[in-house]
């Protein structure tokens, strides 16, 4: 196994308000260590306070996306090791939702495991449409622990999900965007196109306002109608005075793009 630091075994960069995330563990198809969780954290910290991020893609070095969790780590672990493993993973898990950005997730070749559940907790998930997905946890005598018995009931219904948990099915990703579990399966060579349009299509639009809406977006999954619409309405509160805003109107009077700061 190729030796490398914590830093790049999930390599990070920012161009034109884009960041990219890549697992970089190629020669292993991207399966997740606890130092990957670790840097995974530290790096969507980093993305949280930086305000010159508007839209995050996550994506794998080498033949895959993620394979899900590193099976040949586990038989040296310590008691310790595996309570720090858990103790973290679900901080990387969630990093993705918990992200105040736009989240796409860039998938190709494998997403297994826990590799899925990082994609599913993306907000947008595209992938080649001849990716291999499946959450096989049962068939390791495991539950999807990353968030896939949460996320895939809300994405494709819970009478399917059990189907794909329950049996531990592989799938390709074609059938994943007809099922409506990620949101665009394209051709393998039309990928990386695809995923930097979306992102482009994503830092068109104000910040702040991406910001607020994947807010109300998210905390509907757990909120009523009711409850939901007061919080939309706070958080459009919250807008109303920005730089962005003003901007916004501005340049619509005057007929043009307008050019967003984040502020």
């Amino acid at each position: 196994m190729v030796g490398r630091t914590e830093s790049e075994l999930v390599l990070f960069s920012v161009a034109d308000h884009i960041a990219t995330i890549a697992f970089n563990r190629p020669e292993v198809l991207n399966a997740v260590s606890t130092p990957v969780f670790g840097r995974l954290i530290e790096v969507f910290d980093q993305i949280s306070d930086d305000p010159d991020v508007w839209c995050v893609i996550l994506r794998g070095n080498g033949r895959a996306f993620c394979v899900g969790a590193d099976q040949k780590e586990r038989p040296g672990m310590s008691l310790d090791d595996v309570r720090r493993r858990r103790r973290i993973s679900p901080q990387a898990f969630s990093a993705m939702r918990n992200c105040p950005r736009p989240v796409i997730a860039q998938v190709h070749g494998f997403a297994l495991g826990g590799g899925l559940e990082m994609a599913l907790g993306c907000d947008i998930v595209v992938a080649a449409n001849d990716t291999v997905m499946g959450l096989i946890e049962t068939r390791r005598g495991s539950i999807p622990a990353g968030g896939g018995t949460q996320l895939m009931p809300r994405l494709i219904g819970p009478a399917k999900a059990k189907e794909l948990i329950f049996t531990g099915r592989k799938f390709t990703a074609a059938e994943a965007a007809d099922w409506g579990l990620i949101t665009y399966a394209v051709e393998p060579d039309a990928l990386e196109a695809k995923v930097n349009a979306l992102a482009q299509e994503i830092v068109a639009s104000a910040p702040i306002s991406n910001v607020q809406a994947k807010r109300a977006i998210n905390a509907s999954m757990d909120m009523d109608v009711a409850n939901g619409i007061q919080l939309e309405a706070a958080l459009y509160e919250r807008i109303l005075t920005t730089w962005d805003r003003t901007e916004a109107l501005t340049a619509y009077k005057e007929k043009r793009a307008p050019q967003f700061r984040g502020e």
